[in-house]
């Protein structure tokens, strides 16, 4: 039985024969590579010889079998190659993104293409599922496969998925950049504040309400507030309102005795404005009352 498939590209000849050589040695495929180069287009001929198969009536179904191997192959290669390409290529586009964020912005983007948007599980694999069935249908109906043109024409739904990855990317940098000025802001203010307390303690309860106290544990959590609308305390949230409070107070130290896994913004929040300020207690009489 003999077969052959033509696998054009301009960009990707290098890793699409690297790819089918190792597909040929681990699976022991019987074919063998001839390469043509046509202009700056490479055709890269897959052709087929199996000279042990006699029972015609299997011919088809091992064609199915050599056309799945190939487009796993292609997707691969699209993976791993052309992917990074074409995240470049968007981010291009974005004239409002400096070149030397890219870099960030572009790992961003494919970490969240090989791990999943929003943590979703077997998120790499169905993507490579999605593209090695259109690949095959593209088998299925020519013996001709150009890889350039199947990414431009037929892999909108693929080409979707990358595109809102790389928004997510850019929202999220978008995000973090805003997030670190808004840190120096607060730092310099705090930094230019006269400290209203030398040290202040700080607990908080499991339903995220808090409390402060002076160096010789007396609550002081109502006299930091009195600038601030109690009736507010839902709309902003308790864990805004602490380091807004701290911030008023600005005290040369602050000790944490705040024990729950559930405020780990917050807490990086106070450790980012205040620095070598901030320390947490390891446990005493106050870590006890919440």
């Amino acid at each position: 039985m003999e077969h052959s498939v033509q696998l054009g590209t301009q960009y990707y000849r290098e890793s699409i024969c690297s790819r089918l050589l190792q597909l040929r040695d681990r699976e022991k495929l019987p074919f063998q590579i001839i390469e043509h180069q046509h202009g700056k287009r490479w055709i890269i001929k897959c052709q087929f010889q199996d000279h042990s198969l006699k029972a015609t009536e299997n011919e088809a179904m091992v064609q199915k079998i050599h056309r799945y191997y190939l487009a796993n192959a292609l997707a691969e290669t699209i993976l791993h190659h052309w992917e990074k390409d074409h995240v470049v290529q968007i981010l291009k586009k974005k004239q409002y993104l400096k070149q030397n964020n890219w870099q960030v912005i572009l790992n961003k983007a494919l970490d969240y293409l090989n791990n999943g948007l929003g943590q979703v599980q077997g998120y790499h694999v169905n993507r490579k599922t999605i593209l090695v069935t259109q690949i095959l249908s593209c088998l299925a109906q020519s013996t001709v496969f150009d890889i350039e043109g199947f990414l431009k024409f037929r892999a909108q739904e693929y080409r979707n998925e990358v595109s809102k990855a790389v928004e997510y990317a850019i929202d999220e940098y978008v995000l973090e950049k805003e997030y670190l000025e808004f840190i120096q802001l607060l730092k310099h203010f705090v930094d230019s504040q006269r400290p209203r307390l030398e040290c202040l303690h700080v607990g908080m309860t499991p339903q995220g309400k808090f409390h402060l106290y002076n160096s010789e544990g007396v609550k002081v959590t109502h006299h930091f507030l009195e600038d601030y609308q109690l009736d507010n305390i839902h709309e902003l949230g308790y864990e805004d309102l602490l380091v807004s409070a701290l911030i008023a107070v600005a005290p040369r130290q602050i000790t944490l005795h705040i024990r729950y896994d559930g405020y780990k913004d917050t807490l990086q929040t106070i450790r980012s404005v205040f620095g070598d300020r901030v320390c947490d207690c390891k446990g005493c009489s106050l870590c006890e009352k919440f």
